[in-house]
């Protein structure tokens, strides 16, 4: 009878054994499951944000440049560049924003700057009017070899979106005119659907970005650009693992996860970050979506996501170079005054394409605004 229980109790203590060595292993495949949906799921959604941003900064620099073109294409305000009067430019450059901020509620700051790289004249505030800028905006040295405008992040005494139109008479370059953003509209897009961005620059340009001196440091390689933060964001930047961020795209902290893409200038240097900060809410949502695409979270419509992936798949393989883009982009916003001298410019441009070329343009301009597909 004795031995007959001890092998009973031998039986359920080998099954029992059995039991929980099945229930450990169900659990681990199950965990290596769930890690590895996350992983996709994070993957996924980093790459859709990294659509979503760039979508916004192509509207910044598009946006931005198509009004430097126009300024630039002034008459009016190229004769008071060319007879070094300030007082008109001032007058021209500011009445003409005022009028965008009073019909579109937009401030827009735009400025001309002369040729040998001094402030001529800002739309905003004429107290640094004749301050020399070559020590603070070297790109500017880009024109010293190139004719076309060109729109890109830069840093001058303060990171931002900046639209570089250089203007003409008789053929005599008289300065640039540029229009200036600071990520204001990117910024509260973001902030609009519940996701924070942070724009940080790299601290090797703090001598360079004066008017950013005073702008929180994080950690030991950024400074941060956002005009609107809290002491929570200060302390949650600092406390993030940047190598880990940059190597991996991705890192949790306290209940986020944290999202980086590179911060490019117009010759493709990296010069800061974006990081992006979502909840883990946002995160569960976004995974348990059956939608597979940013459209979920952000209402980004799927032609808006097609463009931009146009564009980055194009780049310059169709127009020789981004000023004649726009030139066909502005054929709708050009002034009646200035219709002709547009008109003149665009054939000179169009002139230097092959037949072939031009084809090109007018097939991927077509394909680019009716094409309709599931994008994933």
């Amino acid at each position: 009878m004795m031995h007959r229980i001890i092998d009973l109790l031998g039986n359920k203590k080998t099954i029992a054994a059995v039991f929980l060595l099945s229930v450990m292993v169900l659990g681990s495949v199950f965990w290596s499951l769930k890690q590895e949906v996350t992983s996709q799921t994070l993957e996924r959604l980093s790459d859709q944000l990294s659509l979503a941003l760039n979508n916004q900064l192509d509207k910044e620099r598009e946006t931005a440049l198509r009004l430097a073109l126009i300024m630039g294409k002034n008459t009016a305000l190229v004769a008071a560049v060319e007879n070094d009067d300030e007082d008109l430019g001032f007058k021209i450059l500011s009445e003409v924003m005022e009028s965008i901020k009073t019909h579109t509620n937009a401030f827009i700051r735009s400025q001309v700057i002369t040729s040998d790289y001094i402030i001529f004249t800002r739309s905003w505030d004429r107290s640094y009017a004749g301050m020399p800028l070559e020590y603070f905006r070297p790109d500017l040295l880009y024109f010293q070899n190139h004719h076309n405008p060109r729109s890109a992040i830069e840093v001058g005494r303060k990171l931002g979106v900046k639209a570089t139109v250089p203007i003409y008479h008789k053929n005599n370059m008289l300065g640039f005119v540029e229009v200036l953003s600071f990520f204001e509209p990117t910024e509260e897009y973001f902030n609009r659907l519940g996701i924070n961005l942070y724009v940080l620059m790299d601290k090797r340009f703090y001598e360079m970005a004066v008017f950013m001196q005073e702008n929180p440091s994080i950690g030991k390689k950024y400074i941060l650009a956002n005009s609107k933060y809290t002491q929570n964001d200060i302390k949650l930047l600092n406390e993030i693992d940047y190598h880990m961020l940059i190597n991996s795209h991705t890192v949790f902290h306290e209940g986020k996860y944290f999202f980086y893409e590179p911060m490019k200038n117009g010759v493709g240097e990296i010069i800061g970050a974006f990081v992006f900060s979502l909840t883990e809410k946002q995160i569960s949502n976004y995974s348990h979506s059956e939608q597979e695409d940013i459209s979920f979270l952000i209402p980004l419509s799927r032609d808006q996501l097609y463009d931009t992936m146009a564009k980055e798949s194009l780049g310059n393989a169709v127009f020789q170079t981004m000023y004649d883009k726009e030139l066909l982009y502005m054929k709708d916003v050009v002034a009646p005054e200035d219709r002709e001298l547009y008109l003149q410019e665009a054939h000179e441009r169009l002139n230097t394409y092959s037949k072939e070329e031009l084809i090109g343009i007018m097939l991927n301009y077509k394909v680019s605004k009716k094409v309709q597909g599931e994008i994933r």
